[in-house]
């Protein structure tokens, strides 16, 4: 046999055996995909590594969803009215949108209590409308609620969304941070406290990303774990850096977007931050280092009076899905009736 023969089948043979490995792993991908708890029982990188292709390769986006939500030139995109059914892997939920494109009714516009901002955390992101944490929070006061809350917005979206509310009889203000917020932050700060809005055109260029990649091809998620691994595949048009800070840095960006990036005057308002973070040991202590830098002379006095709360102190690894890095409704429960203790305790004062 000539060596060029022997060459060629051993070629063959080694493409043969990839194939075959290839195939075998994006079996164990989808099985694993649509059967959360074989991954929930899976050795912790093996978790992870199956959390990364969902949430990368696999999982739906609101904001990025024409069924869901609207572009808006000031604050990129709203929820779309009268709502939507939007759903992944592990949940399926129908969201009611108000005329101002938020997940709650237009009854809960006219001079709410307490209004809730933040991102797809607070928005209730997985669970039905009545078991967000706003809305146990409502329950468990007895308040005048309003969930202002829109999946993927930062500190500066969420005050810009503020300022378009009914304020006249607030008297908490609810922010929910996410470590994803901090890219926004940063880049508002470094703009001079401006921020650049995703132009129309970018909005739909991410919207048609977004939707195609949604279906699906045989040894899809092996390809793009290839593609992704070895740096070949385009980064994801939304996507901004995120540097590793100084809790006390992180803490200062925060602060500066809840003190410029909007107009609402909230000097008699009691202010309440917490952040959710399925990573409940992670070493960055954000809550911790706002409850310290907010102290500081230089923030105005509503800032000084800031209250925090700490949800890791309710929340456990359970209260969150499996595949996607957002609680269930346990953990939704869990920091609507933590909070609720927070904002009782505030009133009381």
């Amino acid at each position: 046999m000539s060596i060029a023969k022997t060459i060629g089948r051993g070629l063959l043979y080694i493409a043969f055996n990839l194939l075959v490995a290839g195939a075998i792993i994006e079996i164990i991908f989808v099985s694993m995909l649509h059967a959360p708890r074989l991954t929930a029982a899976s050795p912790a990188p093996v978790r992870r590594l199956v959390q990364q292709v969902y949430r990368h390769f696999n999982r739906a986006l609101i904001q990025f969803n024409p069924e869901c939500a609207r572009y808006d030139a000031d604050v990129t995109y709203t929820l779309k009215p009268p709502g939507c059914t939007f759903g992944n892997l592990e949940f399926d939920n129908r969201y009611d949108v108000n005329r101002l494109g938020l997940r709650d009714t237009d009854a809960d516009l006219v001079a709410p209590d307490v209004i809730v901002i933040g991102d797809s955390h607070a928005m209730g992101w997985g669970v039905s409308q009545d078991q967000s944490f706003p809305r146990v929070l409502a329950q468990k006061t007895g308040l005048k609620v309003l969930n202002a809350a829109v999946s993927s917005y930062a500190t500066v979206r969420e005050m810009r969304m503020l300022d378009r509310l009914d304020t006249s009889h607030l008297k908490v203000l609810v922010i929910q941070y996410a470590d994803n917020d901090q890219p926004e932050n940063r880049a508002f700060r470094d703009e001079h406290n401006q921020l650049t809005i995703t132009s129309q055109a970018q909005y739909q260029t991410i919207v048609d990303h977004y939707m195609a990649q949604r279906a699906y091809y045989p040894g899809k998620y092996v390809w793009r774990l290839f593609m992704k691994v070895t740096r070949l595949e385009t980064p994801e048009p939304d996507q901004l850096k995120m540097e590793v800070l100084d809790p006390d840095a992180e803490a200062g960006l925060f602060l500066n977007a809840l003190e410029h990036a909007g107009k609402t005057p909230l000097d008699a308002v009691q202010v309440v931050a917490l952040e959710v973070n399925q990573e409940l040991g992670h070493p960055k202590r954000f809550i911790a280092a706002v409850d310290k830098v907010a102290r500081a002379d230089a923030h105005p006095a509503w800032v000084r009076r800031l209250l925090t709360f700490d949800t890791t102190s309710v929340l456990k690894d359970d209260d969150f899905y499996v595949l996607d890095d957002h609680m269930n409704a346990k953990g939704h429960e869990a920091v609507g009736a933590g909070l609720a203790a927070v904002v009782q305790k505030a009133l009381a004062r």
